[in-house]
């Protein structure tokens, strides 16, 4: 049974490859100009200290090189927080907190909307006797938060520009082998 191990770490990026995966972020991916675009955008600034927050894990995450001289793409972001009291102790006393999020993302171009998204993301902390405990798990909260936040928009941004340089190069295909059919019936 030890020969089959290597025998499956050598089939199975073959056996990826074969049905169509391709990593996102590669060089060699759909899209090998995925990180140029991407270099390409900017931030809009967002609200508050939750806003701030998730404003530097985007620009952190999306432009780690720094931001764009001169951008060509504008990305604005929104949020809205429920916060509710969860598990409740024998004398009706919270003892966990739910912090709902639900994101708001538009990419623009100038003025033209490319691609909009919401997603939920939630997270939870005990309540705990030691006041400074609770502050450190709501700060803890705010950084997983605009971590996660960041990291799931920089995915969708990923996946939409991947996805329309693929659609690009199918209709430059498809218009270069029409140009080539009429060329031919000319002649």
């Amino acid at each position: 049974m030890s020969w089959l191990r290597p025998l499956i770490a050598l089939g199975l990026p073959l056996a990826l490859t074969a049905c169509g995966f391709h990593p996102l972020y590669s060089k060699t991916s759909a899209d090998p100009n995925l990180s140029d675009e991407m270099a390409q955008i900017t931030v809009a600034p967002m609200r508050d200290r939750i806003g701030q927050e998730m404003h530097n894990a985007l620009i952190k995450t999306i432009t780690p090189e720094g931001p764009p001289e001169k951008p060509r793409y504008t990305l604005i972001v929104g949020y809205n927080l429920v916060e509710s009291q969860a598990a409740l102790s024998t004398d009706e006393t919270a003892t966990r907190d739910v912090e709902r999020y639900n994101i708001q993302y538009r990419l623009y171009e100038g003025s033209t909307v490319l691609t909009t998204g919401t997603f939920p993301e939630i997270f939870s902390y005990n309540f705990l006797q030691e006041h400074y405990a609770n502050v450190s798990a709501q700060a803890d909260i705010m950084t997983r938060v605009s971590d996660q936040v960041a990291l799931e928009i920089h995915n969708r941004l990923a996946i939409y520009f991947t996805t329309a340089a693929q659609a690009k190069a199918k209709a430059a295909a498809e218009k270069a082998a029409a140009a080539a059919a009429a060329d031919k019936a000319t002649k």
